[in-house]
């Protein structure tokens, strides 16, 4: 099967290997002598006569060796599998290499490496699937292989080969560890370059956190985190940019495209995955337009929600500086998520107040090619490992600060509620609670009630604030006086952003848990629980409450 080159390079070709008389591998690598060669095997032999300038030699112990020497130099254009193994290790393998080519690209397995072929097995029945889809359209292959099918162009079997030849795009994903190390190794037309890196550490906070009432250990509590290493970084090519923060280059979906991006699963609302390392783009999302010039992203998952730009957002500005004098024409850009969505006030509201010059701002409501993004780590990591850096104070304190309200009310004890009707983890004896804050010489407020500046300026003076869980208490990220957090929450909310802003305040963080009306499935979790309305119990927790409302 003959094919070009996915650029104007030579075919990039890996042949994969076991420890076999170092002849047998000769004569399977004769055939690509005038390609990019890389051999990967336990073990290299003078006899196989690589030249090195293009052909190499790959050493692996373990199998996921194969798949880290095709991540640093996919994708590529051949895979010659010759390892000696029965079909269902073939199948195996099959379905964890396939996605490492490039459109259009090969992947072969000889028939001699195969130990026996009896009917039926794995191997020929995942062959047939593959061809059923070819076929009948990937709906007529069982889920569990569908992704395959739909990476499947052809399928030929011979006496001598099986070979099976790829179909579209698919696009690595890239791991903030990772990323400056794949970009620089990988085919890529994109380049990267690190303008700034804050070096990993760990951050013992001053803040003590005390539980009440839970029914069971809880995760995301600690005190004392470890920060990994923070990049900022400037890529230059053809990078495109979706709603959700979904950036990629060509082959490769960016780091910034990830809210949680230390998670073992690398995930984003916008890809079709493909597994752990690949996803594929669906073709609404692809761009048309261009923008020149150089963009700085801050965009989140959830573009327009006011928790997630004071946390995942926010938590991106450390970089702009260092950006900005990088590129002095440089622009923020975040993504409205379809056309006249909505009016993009809150956003410019937080980042002039940061800094950023309402002529340096841009947003977009289509997906567009950049030729220039710089994307920073973002400090604050909701999710395990838990995470939040200690300089994040600083663009906290620089937001408050341009978002001053002298004239705003000064409470010195501010309970901070929710609505009814906001739906999400409703509080269902919500004004009995209220009542007893009040009773307590708390104010009683509802943040949206006030514009942006007045919430900063009374959050910034309180000295002790409570409320319920979630986005409501974010705003004490303002604070500059505050000595205790008081926060009522149920038990299937797992969100640790009160944990996270309390860490680099140095404050008293007392939960009080309660029993959700839906529970998470045993082992496991649903949005439902997560969501669930509750009550809180006074039966359990008054006695305790009043004693840390006294000791505030």
């Amino acid at each position: 099967m003959s094919r070009g080159p996915i650029d104007d390079r030579p075919p990039r070709t890996v042949v994969v290997a076991d420890d076999r008389p170092p002849e047998v591998l000769t004569g399977y690598l004769a055939p690509y002598r005038q390609d990019e060669l890389f051999v990967i095997a336990p073990v290299a032999y003078d006899e196989w006569g690589l030249e090195g300038l293009h052909e190499h030699y790959l050493r692996f112990d373990r199998e996921s060796n194969v798949q880290w020497h095709l991540k640093l130099r996919g994708p590529v254009d051949r895979i010659v599998n010759v390892r000696v193994a029965p079909p269902e290790k073939h199948a195996a393998m099959l379905r964890g290499l396939l996605f490492h080519l490039g459109p259009g690209g090969e992947y072969a397995i000889p028939r001699a490496a195969l130990t026996a072929y009896p009917a039926g097995n794995r191997l020929e029945t995942l062959l047939r699937r593959l061809g059923d889809g070819l076929a009948h359209g990937h709906d007529a292959v069982p889920t569990a292989a569908r992704e395959l099918a739909h990476a499947t162009a052809e399928v030929r079997l011979d006496r001598d080969w099986i070979r099976v030849r790829k179909s579209g795009r698919h696009y690595l994903k890239l791991s903030d560890r990772w990323a400056n190390r794949m970009l620089a190794s990988r085919r890529s037309a994109t380049t990267v370059r690190e303008l700034q890196r804050v070096p990993a550490g760990t951050f013992a906070s001053g803040t003590t956190i005390v539980s009440h009432g839970a029914s069971k250990t809880l995760g995301g509590l600690k005190t004392t985190v470890d920060t990994p290493p923070l990049h900022l970084r400037h890529y230059q090519g053809r990078i495109g940019l979706v709603s959700n923060a979904l950036t990629f280059t060509e082959n490769e979906i960016l780091p910034d495209s990830f809210r949680h991006h230390l998670a073992a699963d690398l995930t984003n609302p916008r890809l079709v995955d493909v597994g752990k390392s690949f996803a594929r783009l669906d073709r609404q999302v692809v761009p048309t337009d261009e923008l020149h010039g150089s963009y700085y992203l801050l965009d989140s998952e959830n573009s327009g929600h006011f928790g997630h730009l004071m946390t995942e957002v926010v938590s991106r500005l450390w970089g702009w500086d260092r950006a900005k004098q990088d590129a002095p024409d440089l622009r923020a850009i975040f993504r409205i998520r379809y056309p006249h969505e909505r009016d993009p006030w809150l956003e410019r509201l937080v980042f002039s107040a940061f800094g950023i010059r309402p002529e340096d701002i841009t947003w977009v409501d289509r997906p567009v090619y950049l030729e220039s993004m710089y994307g920073a780590t973002p400090m604050f990591h909701n999710s395990a490992p838990h995470y939040v850096h200690p300089e994040i104070r600083a663009v906290w304190e620089r937001i408050r600060d341009g978002l001053r309200d002298d004239s705003a009310p000064s409470w010195d004890r501010i309970f901070v509620s929710r609505r009814d009707t906001l739906g999400n983890r409703r509080c269902l004896n919500r004004e009995e609670v209220e009542d007893y804050f009040s009773a307590a010489g708390f104010e009683v407020i509802y943040p949206e009630d006030y514009g942006l500046a007045t919430q900063a300026a009374i959050f910034s003076r309180a000295r002790v604030v409570a409320g319920f869980g979630g986005s409501a208490m974010f705003n004490t990220l303002f604070a500059d006086r505050l000595e205790d957090m008081i926060v009522l929450s149920q038990q299937a909310y797992t969100a640790r952003n009160e944990v996270l802003i309390s860490l680099p305040l140095d404050v008293r963080l007392h939960y009080f848990w309660n029993r959700p009306d839906v529970q998470h499935p045993p082992g496991g979790w649903s949005r439902a629980a997560y969501k669930s309305s509750w009550t809180f119990d006074f039966a359990q927790h008054r006695e305790q409450l009043d004693r840390v409302i006294r000791a505030g």
